[in-house]
C-alpha cells in the first residue's frame, strides 16, 4: 500500500507525549503514527530534520471582518493569516457589519468562503435579539453565543431578558462567550474625558481590572439559575484569574487567554500607544505574571490571538481615535514558543493549551491531536531564529507591536485536511482545503431541534 504522505525524522507531540518518529497520511486522515520503519510507503515524503510535528493550532478567537469591513480582512485572507501562522482551525467572532446574529448571516458566511477558505473555519453568533432565531442557529452549526458589553442585555442592563435567553439554550451546552467589562465603559470613558483626563489614563480607568472581574462574576451568578455554560474570553486581570480558580469544580466555567496580554504591560501601551490599543487592555506586570501562572497551573487552559486586524490609518493615528486590537494570528506560534523555550512554560503545557483543549471545549471532533483516524491538520515547527516582519503577513493587517522582535520558532509545513498549505515562508496559491465546521449535538438534541423547529 502506497499513502499520499509520510512526514518523517521528527518530534511528534501526541496524547502519550512526545515521540520520535512520524506519521502517515491517506486523502485528510492521520492513519499511522509511528517510527518511520512502521510507516507505510508514501508518494509524498516530508522530512522535518528533527523539528517538532505537532496538530495544527486552534485559535477560537479571531475577527475576520469581511462583509461592510474588506478593507480590514476577508475570511480568505484571514485563513491564510491563520495558515501562516500554523493554524489549522479557526473560529470566527461575530460582531461584523453587519452583525452575526440570524441564520442567514451565518449561511451568507459559509457562502463566501466555501471552497475558499485555506484553514479549516467555524462560526459564533451574537444573542440573537429574537428567540425565534435561537434554533435556526443551532441547525447552522454555531459553536456559541457572544455577548459585548455594549449590548444593551448585557448585566446589569436587563438581565431579565438575557436570562431568559439563556435558559431556552442552556439545554444544548452551547456556551456564552463573555467579553467581561463594565457594561456602561465607553460612556465612562467619555466622561473621564471630559473632565480632561490624559487619553490613555481615561482608557484604563474607563476598562478596568476591578470591572473585568465583577462582570464575570454577574454571568457566573447568572449561569446559577440558567445552567448554561460560559466561556470568559481574554482574561487581563489578576483578580479575574482569582475569580476562575475560585470557581473550579464549576464544570460550566472555562476561559483563555491571548498572546498579547502575555507579552504587553500598561508601561508598553503608553510607550506604543494606538499600536497597543485592544479591548481589554494590556495591564500590569503584576497582571500579567498572574496570567503566566495561571496558564503553568492550568487554571486557564487555553491560548487565543483575538485576531484583531484593523488598516494602518486605524492604528497609526491619535490614541482617542484608534481603533482597538492587535494582529495576532501570524504572531503567537513564534512567540509562544520561543516564552517556551526560555522556560516561560513547558511545552507539554503549551501544547495542549494550543490544540487540543480548544478543540475538546468546542466540540470540534477529529483535531487537536496526531492520532489515527483524526484530520490531518498539521504543523511543522522547527527552531530557527528569525523575527517578526509585519510587511510579510498574509494578513490585511501587516502591521503589529512584536513587529521586529526575535523569535526561534517557525511554522515550516503546515497540512490542513493532509493537503500542504505552506512550506518554509510560501503559502501555496491554491490553499483552499480548510472546512466549515459545525458544531454537533448528541442524537437527542438533534431530534429536539428538529421538533422545536416544526
Amino acid at each position: 500500500m502506497t499513502v499520499d504522505t509520510n512526514i518523517i525524522n521528527g518530534k511528534l507531540f501526541t496524547p502519550e507525549g512526545f515521540l520520535e518518529g512520524g506519521i502517515s497520511i491517506e486523502r485528510d486522515r492521520i492513519i499511522k503514527v509511528g517510527k518511520e520503519p512502521s510507516l507505510p510507503k508514501a508518494s509524498t515524503r516530508i522530512d522535518a530534520k528533527g523539528a517538532l510535528i505537532l496538530p495544527g493550532l486552534i485559535d477560537i478567537h479571531v475577527h475576520f471582518r469581511d462583509f461592510e469591513q474588506k478593507y480590514k480582512e476577508t475570511m480568505i485572507t484571514g485563513t491564510r493569516s491563520a495558515i501562516a501562522g500554523g493554524v489549522t482551525t479557526v473560529l470566527d467572532m461575530p460582531n461584523n457589519k453587519p452583525p452575526t446574529n440570524t441564520a442567514q448571516r451565518v449561511k451568507t458566511k459559509k457562502q463566501i468562503i466555501q471552497e475558499k477558505a485555506a484553514a479549516n473555519i467555524g462560526f459564533y453568533s451574537l444573542i440573537p435579539e429574537n428567540a425565534k432565531e435561537i434554533i435556526p442557529l443551532f441547525k447552522e452549526g454555531i459553536f456559541g453565543f457572544k455577548i459585548y458589553p455594549a449590548s444593551p442585555i448585557y448585566p446589569p442592563k436587563d438581565n431579565q431578558k438575557l436570562l431568559a435567553l439563556l435558559k431556552s439554550q442552556a439545554e444544548y451546552k452551547i456556551p456564552l462567550i463573555v467579553h467581561p467589562d463594565n457594561g456602561y465603559a465607553d460612556r465612562n470613558e467619555k466622561l473621564l474625558l471630559e473632565k480632561n483626563m490624559p487619553v490613555i489614563d481615561a482608557f484604563l480607568r474607563a476598562h478596568n481590572q476591578i470591572d473585568e472581574a465583577q462582570a464575570l462574576k454577574d454571568f457566573i451568578e447568572l449561569s446559577k439559575t440558567s445552567k448554561n455554560s460560559l466561556h470568559c474570553s481574554h482574561v487581563t486581570a489578576k483578580k479575574t484569574v482569582e475569580l476562575i480558580e475560585k470557581n473550579q469544580d464549576n464544570n460550566n466555567l472555562s476561559s483563555e487567554v491571548c498572546v498579547h496580554h502575555l507579552f504587553l504591560t500598561e508601561s508598553d501601551l503608553r510607550k506604543m500607544k494606538s499600536k497597543a490599543k485592544c479591548l481589554p487592555p494590556v495591564r500590569t506586570q503584576l497582571d500579567q505574571t498572574a496570567l503566566w501562572e495561571a496558564l503553568n497551573r492550568q487554571v486557564i487552559k487555553i491560548i487565543a490571538t483575538d485576531h484583531a486586524p484593523h488598516s494602518y490609518e486605524e492604528k497609526h493615528c491619535e490614541f482617542e481615535a484608534a481603533a482597538s486590537g492587535i494582529h495576532g494570528l501570524e504572531t503567537m506560534l513564534p512567540l509562544m514558543f520561543t516564552a517556551a523555550v526560555k522556560g516561560k512554560i513547558s511545552f507539554e503545557k503549551l501544547i495542549p493549551a494550543l490544540t487540543v483543549n480548544p478543540a475538546q471545549l468546542m466540540a470540534i471532533k477529529n483535531r487537536g491531536e496526531l492520532k489515527q483516524g483524526n484530520f490531518a491538520d498539521v504543523v511543522v515547527v522547527a527552531k530557527e531564529k528569525g523575527k517578526i516582519n509585519a510587511e510579510n503577513f498574509e494578513s490585511k493587517a501587516k502591521w503589529t507591536p512584536f513587529d521586529g522582535r526575535e523569535v526561534l520558532y517557525t511554522p515550516k509545513y503546515v497540512l490542513v485536511n493532509g493537503f500542504l498549505s505552506k512550506e518554509d515562508d510560501y503559502i501555496i496559491s491554491k490553499a483552499n482545503a480548510g472546512k466549515i465546521l459545525e458544531r454537533e449535538y448528541d442524537v437527542v438534541l438533534q431530534d429536539k431541534l428538529i421538533d422545536d423547529e416544526e
